[in-house]
């Protein structure tokens, strides 16, 4: 043997990426130029952590090896001249982090190849392991979230952005679209989206982190300002890697969105991505973001309308609930940006209604009345406060829930539950206590002439002979019964040659083509105009049936108007 010994040659042989969880196979060559006496052969994958911190002397860094896996492929013993191999299964742990070089920290994984020489220096080998997570088997998920860079009201500047998914791979593509909100109002300039990786990690103090942009892209302002939402594609770098949360340190991915307005804050959203493994050709196909801007406020206000048992237009919803008339619109209040207005028209509910108090709380003329009301529709009013009310409807307001289908669908049941709710309300409303006696004689009336009556305001409606009739007590301000309306309404407009307003002190009535003399003896006033012919009567009535031949009269007039009696046409 000769007397300076000449060590062995050191090859490894691994696969080009090992992936955590998966068992994997090395494989140890070593090369004699000459006989050589051994005592062992180690094969060892190191994992290693290498943190930065700026030093005063400039970067400091400080190694923590987490992960050792050794194995002895040889034992004691001379190895002759030639090529000797031996082979070892390793298996990283399935929650061991991926190979990552950040600005922070870095981590690695090396094989160390120990060929002990006795009476010698040892031969020794290290290679480079490239860590990577498993690969995804299935094809993204759709993103079903748009993420808004504000709230949904206000004046500022804002957008709305969507993604396809939010799972991504290396290297794969990544549609989106982006919408600006008043687009005519404020002067946008371009817009950037980084992919951005936070990594953090533990210290003395807690948990750090730090933003590290990996790379960024760029939206014309041009595109921007068109008036349909813009869409987009990137194409994400291939060194992307799945995130991680070990041994102190993690690491996270954001896309960054930030919109440039000159003379105010930046709009600005970052939305969470998950980065996995990389994928099949087959699995990586392209997902269509989410709409975003006015499109995907038509979108969810015509699914909650259906929803809702409504009918849909743009920027509205509308149907008929318990006998009433619902429109909800969005519209544009200034300094407060869009809300969701909700009109319920109802049949005249004869009560005096308004809004008294703060909180403001619905009120009539009569307490019996009022008290009623409340009965049947404060549970739904503390839930959603009308902000104005009269006997023809109410008015209801909300912060345009454009971005959350449940609150516009809330908002949308609590109107229609108010809107049924008044209309039990209405069958059980009883008489005002002023002419509460009157009750039972207003009902003969009403079942004389074919028609209801409304107690609460006591008001009866019919038909005489085809004409459409109604008898009305008129309040005044301060709830009491001030006069009784006599009303006829003929199926034809009325022509305008007889339309007239008389009053009894105006003094003898005007001469008219029309058969009103019968009305005028005890009327105060007495109106025709292009829908109907009416007559009041100073105080409340006791009893309409004393005023029957005045309905008849009415009656006739309405006849005469239709051309069903007479020359007239």
């Amino acid at each position: 043997m000769p007397l300076l010994r000449r060590r062995p040659r050191i090859q490894l042989y691994t696969p080009r990426v090992v992936v955590a969880g998966q068992p994997f196979v090395a494989r140890v060559v070593l090369l004699c130029r000459e006989e050589v006496p051994l005592e062992f052969v180690d094969v060892e994958l190191r994992g290693a952590l290498d943190r930065f911190r700026e030093g005063e002397g400039g970067t400091e860094e400080r190694v923590v090896e987490f992960l050792r896996q050794r194995a002895r492929v040889r034992e004691a013993g001379p190895l002759a001249v030639g090529e000797h191999s031996w082979s070892v299964t390793f298996r990283l742990p399935a929650g061991a982090p991926v190979s990552y070089s950040g600005s922070s920290y870095r981590i690695s994984y090396t094989y160390h190849v120990h060929a002990s020489v006795p009476w010698w220096p040892d031969a020794r080998a290290a290679f480079v392991a490239h860590v990577e997570s498993a690969p995804a088997e299935t094809a993204s998920p759709p993103a079903t979230s748009v993420f808004a860079s504000g709230p949904t009201q206000g004046e500022s500047p804002d957008f709305e952005l969507s993604l396809g998914t939010t799972v991504v791979g290396p290297g794969e593509p990544l549609r989106g679209a982006i919408a600006l909100a008043d687009p005519q109002r404020h002067a946008y300039r371009e817009a950037t989206l980084a992919l951005v990786a936070l990594e953090s990690a533990d210290g003395f103090l807690g948990r750090t982190s730090h933003r590290r942009e990996v790379c960024r892209w760029t939206l014309p302002a041009e595109r921007l300002r068109e008036t349909e939402p813009l869409g987009f594609t990137l194409q994400l770098p291939e060194g992307v890697v799945a995130g991680f949360d070990h041994g102190g340190v993690a690491l996270a991915w954001y896309l960054h969105a930030k919109v440039d307005v000159p003379w105010s804050r930046d709009p600005e959203v970052w939305i969470p991505l998950t980065v996995v493994g990389r994928r099949e050709p087959a699995l990586q196909g392209e997902r269509a973001p989410p709409a975003v801007g006015t499109r995907r406020v038509e979108a969810l206000w015509c699914d909650v309308a259906a929803r809702c048992g409504l009918a849909s237009e743009p920027g509205a919803m509308h149907g008929a609930v318990a006998g009433a008339a619902l429109r909800i619109s969005r519209e544009h209040v200034d300094g407060r940006g869009a809300v969701a207005v909700a009109r319920l028209a109802t049949p005249d509910l004869g009560l005096g209604l308004g809004l008294a108090g703060a909180p403001p709380r619905l009120v009539g003329r009569d307490m019996s009345q009022t008290t009623c009301l409340h009965q049947h529709v404060s549970k739904y009013l503390d839930r959603c406060p009308p902000r104005t009310a009269d006997d023809r409807g109410l008015v209801f307001e909300v912060e345009e829930p454009g971005r959350d289908a449940a609150a516009l669908r809330r908002f949308v049941e609590d109107v229609k539950a108010i809107a049924a709710a008044l209309a039990v309300a209405r069958e059980a409303m009883p008489a005002p206590a002023a002419m509460a006696a009157s009750v039972p004689a207003w009902e003969r009336a009403a079942g004389q002439i074919g028609g209801r009556l409304q107690r609460a305001g006591m008001a009866l409606t019919g038909v005489v002979d085809g004409v459409a009739i109604a008898v009305r007590t008129d309040w005044d301000a301060r709830g009491r019964p001030r006069r009784t309306l006599f009303e006829a309404r003929p199926g034809v407009p009325i022509d305008r040659r007889h339309h007239l307003v008389w009053r009894a002190e105006a003094g003898a009535p005007p001469a008219t083509e029309l058969p009103l003399a019968p009305l005028w003896p005890g009327a105060s006033e007495v109106v025709v105009d292009a829908g109907s012919i009416r007559v009041a009567v100073d105080g409340p009535l006791a009893d309409p049936l004393e005023q029957l031949d005045r309905i008849t009269a009415l009656t006739v007039v309405g006849k005469h108007v239709e051309g069903r009696r007479g020359h007239y046409r």
